[in-house]
């Protein structure tokens, strides 16, 4: 008889969909992937067609298991967070497109909920009151902002604005559900409605603390509680796949769900409490293990779940974020000019020196505009070269202020682990080494969600019993800080910091 030593791995990034068979070994035995179709109906919208996904991930699946059918033993799931869809429990009628975190029609919704007088006036008072009691949940709530990226006030718009959501659940029809839970009540057939705790906790209207649904929260923005899924561990049985489905296996157990910032730091086997992880992707993130600590919510630092295995407590890291798309002003160099070939930037930078290179000014969007213009502290000698420094430099920068964010409140961790597209640049990651004087590594796994999911999808079945019990090599390599004066760089990074405001 076959043996059962495979786990299909799925990850649903910001801009691809990858699907990779996996054997005990932590071998890669099969990787498939497909660009994420992402739609902008109106200026600051930003949608996934679920019909347009589910093909997609139908076609992976395929390709998948050919050839492997007798040996897949579970299926893991990793997506990114809080882009989420509503539909009619019990069928596949969904109300509207996935709204994905990086959607903004509700930028406006949230900063007049944050700057009103009675939100402030019940977050001073809540503040006061949980200084005097000792509550960090207290001080989380009164420190929290609403943003776009948390579902709360995304879920409000849909509430108020497509009619058959307040009719179906009035009905007690209506399902709300991350990526990964409409993954699983599709894969499942429907028999599933359930997400984990690190899906659930980064929506921002799950207590992490209480470990359910937040009344308060979800009565506060119009959020229907009753059209939340279950929260199980992220190591669950969360149903098998249904053999309706035309996807080359069926009967397999999906055994591990996880959110893809997690699943990334479980991937490059981070499972200590103090350990850090810097993410160079679309967007920029510090994570930092807080084990049974859940941090109180700051101005740039906030609680998450990482993981909650069975039989064990919930596992908490800090994450400072930006979700400004860093990765793509490296690929903006190309479309201005200044680089025919991003494996080019790392000598261009180094062609010239630092003292030389004018700042590049943190923007909110990439546009049509000339770089020039994204520049202070221009030389008149500036050349091509001395802008794409310019650029690394700032991405170094920015990386340093999300990192001290974490450290101002935590202290010096012994190393940094890199991982995301803009690590792959030797320039930026060995300025970030001379900046902050710590060991930085950059993260040789290159598929880290996937070894994630592919991970809690092992516990779940009993390959290991803890992370601990993982064997496998951490795939890391020790970069060398930049040869410069240390001394120059800072005092450059605080003028840095100044004009763009940090």
């Amino acid at each position: 008889m076959t043996e059962k030593d495979v786990i299909l791995s799925l990850d649903i990034g910001t801009t691809n969909i990858k699907l990779a068979a996996i054997n005990k070994n932590g071998e890669t035995v099969s990787l498939q992937k497909r660009t994420l179709r992402l739609q902008c109906p109106e200026p600051g919208h930003q949608e996934i067609c679920p019909s347009e996904l589910w093909t997609d991930i139908e076609a992976l699946f395929r390709l998948s298991t050919k050839g492997l059918e007798s040996r897949i033993a579970a299926v893991g799931i990793s997506t990114h967070r809080s882009t989420f869809i509503t539909w009619e429990r019990g069928t596949d009628q969904f109300l509207h497109n996935f709204i994905t975190w990086a959607d903004k029609r509700t930028q406006k919704m949230c900063d007049d909920w944050n700057n009103s007088y009675v939100t402030r006036i019940c977050q001073t008072i809540l503040y006061g009151i949980g200084k005097i009691v000792g509550s960090t949940h207290m001080v989380c709530a009164a420190n929290f902002k609403v943003v776009p990226a948390n579902v709360q006030m995304r879920f409000k718009w849909v509430m108020e604005n497509i009619p058959s959501a307040q009719a179906l659940y009035n009905q007690g029809n209506l399902c709300f559900g991350t990526l990964d839970t409409w993954l699983i009540y599709k894969l499942t057939g429907k028999a599933t409605w359930a997400t984990d705790y690190s899906n659930a906790a980064a929506t921002g209207i799950y207590d992490m603390w209480a470990g359910k649904w937040c009344p308060v929260m979800t009565w506060v923005f119009g959020n229907p509680i009753g059209s939340l899924p279950e929260v199980v561990d992220s190591n669950a049985l969360f149903g098998y796949i249904s053999p309706e489905l035309d996807l080359g296996c069926s009967d397999i157990p999906i055994h591990g769900v996880v959110a893809d910032q997690q699943a990334s730091v479980i991937g490059n086997c981070l499972f200590e409490e103090g350990d850090v992880k810097l993410s160079l992707g679309t967007g920029l993130a510090c994570d930092r293990l807080t084990a049974s600590y859940a941090h109180p919510v700051a101005l740039s630092v906030y609680p998450q779940i990482a993981w909650k295995l069975k039989g064990a407590g919930i596992y908490y890291m800090a994450e400072s974020m930006t979700m400004e798309t860093r990765g793509k002003y490296l690929d903006w160099l190309v479309s201005s000019n200044l680089v025919t070939d991003l494996k080019q930037i790392d000598t261009i930078a180094l062609s010239v020196k630092s003292s030389d290179t004018p700042h590049f000014v943190k923007i909110d969007a990439i546009d049509d505009r000339s770089i020039e213009e994204f520049m202070e502290e221009k030389g008149s000698n500036c050349t091509n070269a001395h802008y794409v420094r310019a650029v690394m430099e700032a991405h170094a920068f920015r990386s340093k202020v999300v990192l001290d964010d974490v450290f101002d409140f935590y202290g010096l961790p012994d190393k940094i682990v890199v991982d995301g597209g803009a690590s792959s640049s030797a320039f930026i990651l060995e300025t970030l080494s001379a900046l902050t004087g710590l060991h930085v590594y950059r993260s040789n796994c290159t598929e880290g969600a996937l070894m994630g999911a592919f991970f809690v999808s092992g516990l779940g079945l009993n390959w290991w019993h803890t992370f601990e019990d993982i064997e496998l090599p951490q795939q890391v390599t020790l970069i060398s800080p930049l040869d410069c004066d240390r001394v120059r760089l800072l005092e450059k990074f605080e003028r840095w910091k100044t004009f763009v405001k940090f």
